[in-house]
């Protein structure tokens, strides 16, 4: 298992809050917190499964977030969205009027 500053990667992680507005029209912002610098890779998977839109960074330590835009997505629907980092992999749902 990796290890970062003393401590197994699995046991810091990465917090992946819900979306909001959420439901959206026009856009939203898809809200998360890293425990250090590092590379983050978005991705956005549609009702079938299809993945619909990528988004990658380098983003800092703390709070960040990634603007997703009405027209990053092919039509209103629910979606899934799924945020990698050296730290760990997490998944939430959003909706798209």
């Amino acid at each position: 298992m990796p290890i970062y500053q003393g401590q197994p990667i699995s046991d810091i992680g990465l917090e992946l809050m819900q979306n909001a507005p959420n439901p959206f029209i026009e856009m939203t912002l898809l809200w998360f917190n890293l425990p250090a610098n590092t590379d983050v890779t978005l991705r956005v998977f549609n009702s079938q499964g299809h993945e619909v839109c990528t988004k990658a960074g380098f983003f800092e330590k703390g709070e960040n977030h990634i603007l997703l835009r009405r027209s990053d997505l092919n039509e209103p629907g629910m979606y899934s969205y799924q945020l990698e980092s050296a730290f760990g992999i997490a998944s939430r749902r959003l909706m798209m009027y």
